[in-house]
């Protein structure tokens, strides 16, 4: 006679590593980052005519966040506001907030377990 017995595991626990969130959150925003500069003139984002937009383009991680965008410090184009919220004669473009999405997806690992928010 075969007996099997089957022993259940234990209890998991779920770990806080802050190295890993910040790594994992610098591969979101440079994915991000190159999302959106990949995808200007094409793919809904804006065209790039002079540069100047893409020039402000940039992520900045914490360690517990991370975010992209057209940075001040690197002299925002004024113009990324209309085309983040679009005009009477001109649709709404793809911005940061699609470009981290497509970042989240790039980066893989943890997206099932997280979610972002615009604060």
């Amino acid at each position: 006679m075969i007996e099997i017995s089957f022993q259940p595991w234990g209890q998991f626990r779920a770990v806080k590593d802050p190295s890993s969130i910040q790594a994992w959150l610098e591969a979101i925003g440079a994915a991000a980052e190159a999302a959106f500069k990949g995808g200007m003139g094409g793919g809904g984002y804006p065209n790039s005519r002079t540069g100047t937009l893409m020039g402000t383009i940039g992520h900045e991680t914490t360690s517990d966040s991370t975010t992209v965008g057209s940075s001040r410090m690197r002299g925002s184009a004024p113009v990324s506001l209309y085309l983040r919220h679009g005009t009477s004669k001109m649709a709404r473009r793809k911005m940061s907030d699609n470009a981290l999405q497509e970042g989240m997806r790039a980066a893989g690992r943890l997206n099932n377990w997280v979610h972002w928010s615009r604060s």
